[in-house]
C-alpha cells in the first residue's frame, strides 16, 4: 500500500467530521471516495495532506509515519493534492505555469538568474509535462484563456511538476460539460496506466467513478460504511440507502 490511515479522527466542536477512518490505497490504482455532502470526504483529504491536524490516528505514506507533517513536506515526499478550484496563474502561459512549479520544486523561485542550461532543462521538462496532459499545442496560451477542461488539465500538470507518487484530486470534474469530463477521466486513467501513479478521487459523478475506479470507499457521517470494487459498491444495499436512495444513476 502506498498510503494507509489508521483510525484517523477529527472533531469540530460537537461534530465528529472524521470518525476513526482506516483507509488504504494500493500503488498504481485509482481509488475513489464517495458519499453525501457532509460525509467528511474533504476533511479527510485535509487530514491526509496536512492541511488539518488529526485529533487521533496515524497516516503512513510510503512506509513512513507522516502524521502531523506539513503540506510542503508531504509534497516533497510525493503526496500531491489538486483542488476543486484550479490553482493556476491565469496571467502566465501554460508553459510558464509548469516552469514555475518546477522551479518551486527545486527551490529556485528566489533565484533571479539561472544558467542557460538550467533554463533549457526546466523548459524541456515543462513541455514534456504539457505533452503528458494533452496541452502541448497550448504551451504559449495564457492560462486564463484556456477552456475550463484545459485549465483543469493544466492544474493536474502543475501537480505532476512536483513528481508525485500519489495525487489526491478533490472533485476534478466539477462544473464540466460531458465532453470535458470524459477528457479528464481519460487523463486520470493515463496517469495510472502510463505514468504509474496512484490517484485518490473525491467525486460526485457516480457514472465516472464507476468507470474509473479500481476501488471505492463510501463515507457517511464521517465513517466508512462500505468499501470494495465498483461492482460490489453498486450492489451494496447500505450504500444505496445512505447515498443513492435506492439506485445508481448512469
Amino acid at each position: 500500500m502506498i498510503l494507509t490511515t489508521i483510525d484517523l479522527s477529527r472533531r469540530f466542536g460537537g461534530l465528529q467530521a472524521v470518525d476513526h477512518v482506516s483507509f488504504s490505497v494500493r500503488e498504481n490504482a485509482i481509488h475513489s471516495i464517495i458519499g453525501p455532502n457532509g460525509a467528511g470526504k474533504t476533511t479527510f483529504f485535509n487530514l491526509v495532506t496536512g492541511a488539518l491536524a488529526a485529533d487521533s490516528g496515524r497516516i503512513v505514506f510510503l512506509g513512513q509515519d507522516v502524521t502531523g507533517s506539513r503540506p510542503n513536506k508531504l509534497v516533497a515526499k510525493g503526496l500531491v493534492r489538486t483542488f476543486q478550484r484550479t490553482s493556476i496563474f491565469r496571467g502566465l502561459t501554460a508553459v510558464e505555469n509548469i516552469s514555475l512549479a518546477i522551479r518551486s520544486r527545486e527551490g529556485l523561485n528566489r533565484s533571479v538568474y539561472l544558467s542557460t542550461a538550467a533554463e533549457r532543462r526546466i523548459d524541456e521538462e515543462a513541455r514534456a509535462i504539457l505533452e503528458d496532459v494533452g496541452l502541448a499545442n497550448r504551451d504559449r496560451t495564457l492560462a486564463g484563456n484556456l477552456a475550463h477542461g484545459s485549465q483543469r488539465a493544466l492544474d493536474i500538470a502543475i501537480g505532476l511538476a512536483s513528481r508525485p507518487k500519489l495525487i489526491l484530486m478533490d472533485e476534478p470534474m466539477a462544473g464540466m460539460a460531458r465532453g470535458d469530463r470524459a477528457r479528464i477521466a481519460d487523463l486520470i486513467t493515463k496517469l495510472r496506466d502510463t505514468l504509474g501513479l496512484a490517484i485518490v478521487i473525491v467525486e460526485h459523478d457516480i457514472a465516472m467513478v464507476m468507470r474509473l475506479s479500481d476501488r471505492i470507499t463510501v463515507m457517511q457521517h464521517g465513517r466508512v460504511i462500505a468499501e470494495g470494487e465498483p461492482a460490489d459498491i453498486r450492489e451494496d444495499d447500505s450504500v444505496k440507502k445512505a447515498y443513492l436512495h435506492g439506485s445508481f444513476a448512469e
